[in-house]
């Protein structure tokens, strides 16, 4: 699937969790591209969710999404100049999946900029968090290497640790260079 200047607004979804759709809008073992679009006052878990896919995201706005922004689950994908604000819970959250993020706006976030869990393996740079209660977060043997990153006004900037005994510890390397 390819969409470009497209509009996800005011959606609602109760989770159907046998069938793994937890987003507004959701895509299950299914590439995609997004760029140029807009999601914003969405009631769902997830305002987007990508599971077992490949995926670019590029020039896209996560906004006033009632919990996570951007859900993503064994998936590989590159995230370049998006921005993500008044988030309920989580901007970006991603399960045993290879991400790369790159010119990351974080602002307004009520849990976590950036999460990532079960063996994930996350890299980037230019990425900027700001008013949130945590910035970043590797837990269960994954590994987030940032590179110029800037967080101001969060509760918690950095958090790492195992959260499931089937996983082992996890690692945070990040950098801020001029």
């Amino acid at each position: 699937s390819i969409l470009n200047h497209v509009i996800f607004s005011n959606f609602y979804l109760q989770p159907d969790l046998r069938l793994n759709k937890t987003g507004s809008l959701t895509f299950y073992e299914s590439p995609v591209e997004i760029r140029f679009c807009k999601f914003f006052d969405n009631n769902s878990e997830d305002a987007l969710n990508i599971i077992r896919s490949d995926f670019i995201i590029e020039n896209t706005i996560f906004s006033r999404n009632a919990f996570d922004a951007f859900d993503a689950d064994f998936c590989s994908g590159v995230i370049n100049n998006s921005k993500f604000y008044y988030c309920g819970n989580d901007a970006l959250d991603f399960s045993g999946s290879n991400i790369e993020i790159n010119n990351i706006f974080i602002s307004n976030v009520l849990d976590k900029g950036v999460s990532i869990g079960e063996n994930s393996n996350v890299s980037g740079t230019e990425i900027q968090i700001s008013n949130s209660r945590m910035g970043l977060v590797s837990k269960d043997m994954s590994f987030l290497n940032i590179q110029n990153v800037k967080i101001d006004s969060t509760e918690i900037a950095f958090s790492v640790f195992q959260k499931k005994s089937e996983f082992g510890p996890a690692k945070i390397e990040a950098r801020y260079i001029q």
